[in-house]
């Protein structure tokens, strides 16, 4: 069989000079848990530091909003992946460690492109999971369960209410005046030359900062992660 173009995810910029931008870090975040912390990718707290939430919330908050909205113009074009762009400027930005879970975002814009529920939505979940989530020596825990879906649900209320759903396909009508089979290599073509990242990069920027809404506003979010 003769060898095709391969498509790209996005029309991306042919140079990375973006990331020169580089990620601005506010410090390491603190741990907390009564007994054993089971977590393997992060590192033991520090006593008397603050972790990255407190010291947002002690920034002017359009300052953080701009931050934000930086890392995810920056890993929108170095990525074209609306989930893990979320995720990673959540993360930097409120000093959260998952490296394991930016790597299993992969695949999960559209759910696997299906114009299933959008990126903008499943990055930062995840991170309202590394906040406020029981790990496997919690499983038992109900009341930490429930808890999660308080901020969850709110930040999930807010994307349905500017977007209208949180489905992909849904998004894309409303961004695009249309919808399109991203696994159809012509319909991705076509949504690539419709301003993919750009057009997807605003949606992804008004996510980001609904989440960072809810938890800079939220005073039972944990002190320390």
């Amino acid at each position: 069989m003769p060898m095709r173009n391969k498509l790209k995810r996005r029309d991306f910029i042919a140079s990375l000079t973006a990331l020169s931008l580089g990620s601005i870090t506010l410090g390491a975040c603190l741990n907390k848990g009564k007994g054993k912390n089971r977590r393997t990718d992060e590192e033991p707290a520090e006593s008397g530091r603050k972790n990255g939430i407190s010291k947002n919330r002690e920034m002017p908050r359009d300052l953080v909003m701009k931050l934000l909205d930086q890392k995810v113009n920056n890993y929108m074009q170095i990525s074209g992946n609306c989930a893990q762009s979320s995720y990673l400027a959540l993360t930097e930005q409120f000093e959260i460690k998952g490296e394991a879970v930016l790597k299993a975002l992969t695949p999960l814009p559209g759910i696997a492109e299906r114009g299933e529920t959008c990126g903008a939505i499943t990055g930062p979940l995840m991170v309202f999971g590394l906040i406020y989530g029981r790990g496997e020596n919690r499983l038992h825990d109900w009341n930490a369960y429930r808890d999660s879906l308080v901020p969850s649900g709110r930040f999930c209320r807010l994307f349905e209410k500017e977007f209208g759903s949180t489905m992909c396909h849904e998004i894309q009508i409303a961004t695009f005046g249309r919808s399109f089979q991203l696994t159809d290599p012509e319909d991705l073509s076509a949504f690539q030359e419709a301003d993919a990242t750009g057009k997807c990069s605003s949606v992804v920027r008004k996510a980001v900062r609904m989440a960072a809404e809810v938890i800079l506003n939220d005073t039972d979010a944990p002190d320390e992660i």
